[in-house]
């Protein structure tokens, strides 16, 4: 036999014979079986905009160039985001801007009647009568010299209270020469989409979208809308939502929509047969 075949079976030999210590087998002792427990700890969070961090690239920069605008709150999440390579901001404190034309900023922005076509020479002081539904005066607008092309209007009543998405308002013009006679002209229609004031949003019913399957599918235009409430919502430090609508169906695919984007916020809807609006009321 050969050399290499004797020293190949040898260590096989060794192998197969258990180890001894001090010419005793070493007795291999078998453990009970044990069921240790088992803890996670499972942190939900929700989702968030994930940035790499350019050092040379204000965080500001970087993040207005995406097209959001930076809240307060986001100062202290850009601090401890120093020495890091991402920037994870919530999107709770992060909104993006959105111009609604047809919805009125009543706190900030006027509603201008347009009557340039009713403007007459000679004329010495004037007056717009605002009308309700129901004909009542809802507001009297006055003004010396001649009538202008367009008349700012707040969007409130004598009472100071808005006006109601949904119904149509009329005006009538008073005009008085200044040889003292009165012209009257008539007609004029007002009627908006939505407004937004202090706490509320109010958008026609006719305008929002309440067929879709999934309810994160929505026009462009009806998605501005809801980017107008969830802006007016973060800025104002809210954390409740009170929807009322005229259906339930309508105020429900609201807060179906705005659930997702709104962590941790109580949306309450309620039904009212007297809205002709989608309301939203901040609390």
């Amino acid at each position: 036999m050969k050399p290499s075949l004797i020293w190949v079976l040898t260590a096989l030999l060794l192998v197969a014979v258990p180890f001894t210590v001090s010419g005793t087998q070493k007795k291999v002792e078998e453990l009970p079986d044990v069921t240790v427990p088992t803890t996670y700890d499972v942190e939900f969070k929700p989702m968030a905009f994930y940035y790499e961090i350019d050092p040379y690239l204000p965080i500001k920069v970087l993040l207005e160039g995406s097209g959001f605008v930076l809240d307060p709150l986001l100062g202290s999440q850009v601090e401890k985001a120093v020495g890091r390579s991402a920037f994870m901001a919530d999107p709770g404190i992060l909104r993006r801007p959105v111009v609604v034309s047809d919805v009125y900023d009543l706190d900030n922005q006027t509603y201008d009647l347009d009557v340039a076509r009713y403007r007459q020479k000679g004329v010495a002081s004037w007056e717009v009568e605002i009308l309700d539904m129901s004909g009542m005066i809802f507001r009297i607008l006055p003004g010396k010299g001649s009538l202008p092309e367009f008349i700012a209007w707040d969007g409130r009543g004598e009472d100071g209270k808005p006006l109601s998405v949904g119904d149509a308002y009329t005006f009538n013009i008073h005009m008085t020469t200044r040889d003292e006679a009165t012209l009257r002209k008539g007609g004029g229609i007002i009627d908006v989409n939505g407004i937004a004031y202090e706490n509320v949003v109010a958008i026609k019913e006719s305008q929002m979208d309440i067929g879709s399957v999934y309810p994160a599918q929505v026009s462009r235009k009806v998605a501005d809308y809801y980017q107008l409430v969830l802006n007016r919502f973060k800025e104002g430090g809210y954390s409740r939502i009170v929807i009322t609508a005229s259906d339930k169906e309508y105020a429900e695919a609201a807060r179906d929509y705005l659930t997702p984007r709104l962590v941790n916020t109580v949306i309450v809807v309620q039904e009212d047969p007297e809205f002709p609006r989608l309301q939203f009321v901040f609390e």
